[in-house]
């Protein structure tokens, strides 16, 4: 099989895992998680918008591409137009419509948005001042995850494992951190989340959550898992939370200093994070639950039901953005 032939079959794969049907696996992590609460919980905030990017998929054809907040809107991938939609949080509608090969993950910092195409092996730069793309960056073999920090953008290339880290004044690659031995390579998805004082990478096939110090661009430490961590990531001071939506079915606290697993959660594929307004937020394909967790105690402590899955989560603009598969986003408001 030719390369891109199995890159295409990878890309199917990815959609699949995020949007497909849910399949318990067989094997169970060897801790046991603790269980969302059974009794009834308030809401988890409100949704005060519903903002369409696409056209309702077909059921074998789901929506919910990447998903990024920030430099001044909401971006969406929609693949029933192949576009990256820009929202508008003041109008809470789409008022750009922008051309482009659809990307694995996107991030919006450094006066841009940042886009990964695995096929092309490379990251794409858009300038949200004139909605076009002005630079086009070669990394390593299939890009996925990206994230941005103070003066950096850090890409996963899956068939590394490597992490690149791109400058944005001159738009290069001046680092190439290697992450693991080549059988931790090649997994489904590949999240990366990024800060001053740490990068955090999470190689699915390991198992593990890397430790990266962008000050050194050196793998500090790295964290067991214990299930396939093939969800997103989200961080604050003191920890990495991470969802395990490959059939470990959990989330998972891991403590930044000692890089140990502190707190985990069962839910059912969850796939989103972000921590925001004093919670962790989780998108939670098997249900279609938003939940609201509190970060101290690793308990759900709120919930919001949405029509259709939810997939990525962002926030920004005193609010809680998630896209689902019905070619929608989503605004919620945190505090109601």
């Amino acid at each position: 099989m030719g390369r891109r032939s199995r890159l295409v079959v990878v890309a199917a794969s990815v959609a699949a895992a995020v949007v497909g049907s849910i399949v318990l696996a067989a094997h169970r992590p060897s801790y046991k998680p603790r269980s969302p609460l059974a009794s009834a919980l308030p809401p988890g905030g409100k949704i005060v918008a519903r903002i369409r990017i696409g056209r309702v998929p077909s059921q074998s054809a789901r929506a919910g591409g990447a998903l990024a907040v920030g430099e001044g809107a909401v971006w969406a991938v929609s693949a029933s137009h192949s576009a990256l939609m820009r929202i508008d949080p003041a109008r809470n509608a789409v008022v750009a419509r922008i051309p482009v090969p659809l990307p694995d993950s996107l991030a919006a910092g450094e006066g841009a948005v940042w886009l990964t195409d695995p096929f092309q092996n490379t990251v794409s730069r858009l300038d949200p001042a004139t909605n076009t793309v002005t630079a086009t960056i070669r990394v390593g073999p299939r890009p996925e995850g990206i994230a941005v920090s103070p003066g950096a953008v850090w890409v996963v290339n899956a068939d590394g494992p490597t992490l690149a880290r791109i400058d944005p004044a001159t738009n290069r690659v001046v680092a190439t951190i290697r992450l693991g031995r080549k059988r931790t390579c090649c997994a489904e998805h590949t999240s990366v989340i990024a800060s001053p004082r740490a990068v955090w990478v999470a190689l699915t096939n390991g198992n593990r959550i890397v430790h990266v110090d962008p000050a050194t661009n050196r793998v500090v430490a790295s964290a067991h898992t214990g299930y396939q961590p093939c969800g997103s990531l989200a961080a604050d001071e003191t920890a990495v939370w991470s969802a395990g939506a490959c059939g470990g079915d959990v989330v998972a606290r891991i403590d930044s200093d000692t890089h140990e697993v502190t707190a985990t959660l069962a839910e059912l594929h969850p796939v989103g994070l972000a921590v925001a307004f004093g919670s962790v937020w989780v998108a939670v394909a098997g249900s279609g639950n938003i939940d609201q967790v509190d970060p101290h105690t690793a308990r759900v402590v709120a919930r919001l039901h949405i029509v259709g899955l939810p997939i990525r989560l962002g926030a920004d603009f005193g609010s809680v953005w998630v896209n689902d598969d019905l070619g929608r986003v989503l605004r919620i408001d945190p505090q109601r």
